[in-house]
């Protein structure tokens, strides 16, 4: 067992995985490993170089380097230390580079207990294995324990051919992989497991002669498995593999005697379908971003377009090699992309932005422009933009605003007409309509109603009264006492304005909100004895308002009253009468934020009198 191996007993762990490092810390530790856990590339160059381990358990992924960094580190700090890489559903594609760079294993996570145990123990015995080799002279012996230990425990397939190149060993992964037994391939030709259609390459890489070694080039052959030939393809009773061998010779024969190949395939068949999916998403991506009805573009982090589509460049009619390189604000007449280093863009965000573009031949566009953030290994590596040309959308904007302005107008001058008719009839109350208009439409602004709420509610104030226009002037200019008759004639005002408002078509409730106006929350109003909530938040601000105003004015019955006694009369009636958020607006825009009625009436002074100062209503 490894852990008899006292000797072996030092492991680093690199990882930023919590829970890896503390289910590693306690298996190893419970196996008598010395264990020292990391998390940071920068802390593991500390560590190996100030201390001696045995092995290393190296995170593919680490916060501010990467494994390949790592692993050229230990190779020139520390060689002696063999490396296991850990990695995710991305082990295919990183472990050919990690192996490459020095690592002596690649670990799949997530893993089992009994899986790293085994990598662990086939690691420290490797090392045990260098540290015997180191002591013994006989290159004969080493060569021999070596390679029959790689050639016993090795995922690989490590072979030897003889001057014919026939087999004369074979490691147990080869039969593992094709399925060959290798007592059968014994004494068989190399070409019994390769691919028909590579024998003519094998003969130059699986049965090389050459003496040295071909560098760092790998060569890459397909392998058959043992069976029918008809299911031979691209990824299918198949593994390709990548090769390095060497010839043998007899070096005391003067003419250097071949004696045959040893050489070392490795299994690539995974990553292989990996970089063919990657080839194919990459074909993919390009023809959606090429035929993509949005113009797109992709730029680097600092602000320079990458690649743009046909759209793209049909937009701004400029050519490919006119646009490369050059900065995406080249093409804003405002220069006003925000850009990666203010950090307007970031990892997580959708970016969205209007702007205003400049063709090649001068013509301005309006732009709405999309950013949709490019990340690699959780680091922004650029921006994919969307360019959509907005020019007919705000020009057609532009032509219905000026029509709805135009609409508003005509139904200004409509109102004030009706105005007019009133105040005709019922001289007493000229600019009654106007003045409530404008203190309901500033309670509603208090009270943070929208915009379209609060024109609503302006024009409403305005008509509210349209319906004494069906009231006999001698009535409404009446200075005694009604009767109840003449009382009932006009708490028909409301109804018979809404008769008349109803016929119009508003882009608000104008015609409701007035029909409700005089209605009360405990039910008492008129004309149809509304209770609380049924009566429109929009009526609930004009009641308030022209209570207000009616009190604190002149009227045929009775002089002006002023507006403390108005607002004394709502506050007194709060939740009885009128709404309190309502109420309690109104008071607030009279006591602390200095509104008043554009109106003759003095305000008060120490002898009760009263003068009043212009009227203050916010536009």
């Amino acid at each position: 067992m490894v852990k008899e191996l006292e000797y072996l007993s030092n492991i680093l762990i690199a990882t930023i995985d919590p829970g890896i490092s503390n289910v590693l810390g306690l298996l190893l530790n419970n196996l008598n490993y010395k264990i020292e856990l990391i998390n940071s590339g920068s802390d593991a160059f500390k560590e190996l170089k100030e201390n001696k381990f045995d092995l290393m358990l190296l995170d593919v992924v680490l916060p501010d380097m990467s494994a390949i960094q790592v692993l050229n580190y230990v190779k020139k700090i520390s060689p002696e230390t063999l490396v296991i890489v850990m990695a995710g559903e991305d082990l295919n594609s990183r472990s050919a580079e990690c192996l490459q760079n020095g690592a002596y294993d690649c670990l799949k996570k997530p893993f089992r207990k009994e899986e790293i145990i085994k990598r662990i123990e086939n690691a420290l015995e490797q090392r045990r294995l260098e540290k015997e080799i180191e002591g013994i002279n006989d290159l004969t012996q080493i060569t021999e324990k070596r390679n029959q230990y790689l050639i016993i425990n090795s995922e690989d397939i490590i072979y030897t051919l003889d001057y014919e190149g026939k087999f004369t060993s074979i490691s147990d992964s080869l039969q593992q992989k094709l399925g060959f037994d290798n007592s059968y391939l014994l004494r068989k030709h190399f070409s019994t497991v390769v691919y028909p259609e590579d024998i003519n390459k094998a003969m130059y890489v699986f049965n090389e002669r050459r003496a040295v070694s071909r560098g760092l080039k790998l060569n890459r052959i397909r392998l058959k498995k043992n069976g029918p030939a008809k299911a031979l393809d691209k990824f299918g009773n198949c593994i390709t593999v990548e090769i390095k061998a060497n010839g043998v010779y007899e070096n005391q024969h003067k003419d250097k005697l071949f004696l045959g190949t040893y050489g070392i395939a490795r299994d690539i068949s995974d990553f292989m379908k990996n970089e063919e999916m990657l080839r194919m998403q990459k074909i993919y991506f390009k023809e959606l971003f090429n035929s993509s009805p949005n113009a797109a573009v992709v730029i680097d982090n600092d602000n320079k377009i990458i690649s743009v589509n046909k759209n793209f460049l049909r937009l701004f009619k400029y050519t490919y090699s006119e646009l490369k390189g050059r900065h995406i604000n080249d093409l804003l007449v405002n220069k006003d992309y925000p850009g990666h280093k203010e950090g307007s863009i970031n990892s997580s965000a959708l970016f969205e932005k209007e702007s205003i573009g400049k063709r090649k031949d001068g013509t301005i566009i309006n732009l709405m422009i999309y950013g949709y953030p490019i990340v690699y290994n959780n680091k922004n590596i650029g921006v994919y933009h969307v360019f959509r040309n907005i020019t007919e959308i705000k020009r057609n904007d532009k032509e219905l605003m000026e029509h709805l302005n135009k609409v508003r107008q005509s139904m200004g001058n409509i109102s004030n007409a009706m105005v007019s008719t009133v105040e005709v009839r019922d001289p007493y109350t000229v600019g009654h309509q106007q003045r409530v208009s404008n203190l309901a439409r500033t309670i509603a602004s208090e009270m943070g109603l929208s915009s379209d709420d609060v024109d609503a509610i302006r024009m409403a104030g305005t008509l509210h009264d349209l319906g004494k226009v069906n009231i006999p002037a001698e009535i409404l200019s009446k200075p005694g006492k009604l009767s109840k008759i003449e009382l009932e004639l006009i708490k028909m005002h409301p109804r018979i304005a809404y008769d008349i408002l109803k016929k119009i078509e508003f882009p608000w409730e104008i015609a409701e909100i007035v029909h409700q106006h005089h209605e009360r929350l405990d039910g008492s109003g008129y004309p149809n004895g509304l209770k609380g909530s049924d009566i429109l938040l929009g009526s609930r601000i004009l009641s308030v308002a022209d209570v207000v105003e009616s009190i604190s004015s002149h009227r045929p019955y009775r002089p002006a009253l002023g507006i403390r006694k108005a607002l004394e009369e709502i506050s007194s009636k709060k939740n009885i009468y009128f709404d309190s958020k309502v109420v309690d607006a109104c008071i607030r825009l009279f006591n602390k934020k200095n509104f008043t009625f554009e109106s003759d009436l003095p305000e008060e002074n120490e002898d009760g009198c009263y003068r009043m100062p212009a009227y203050m209503a916010p536009n």
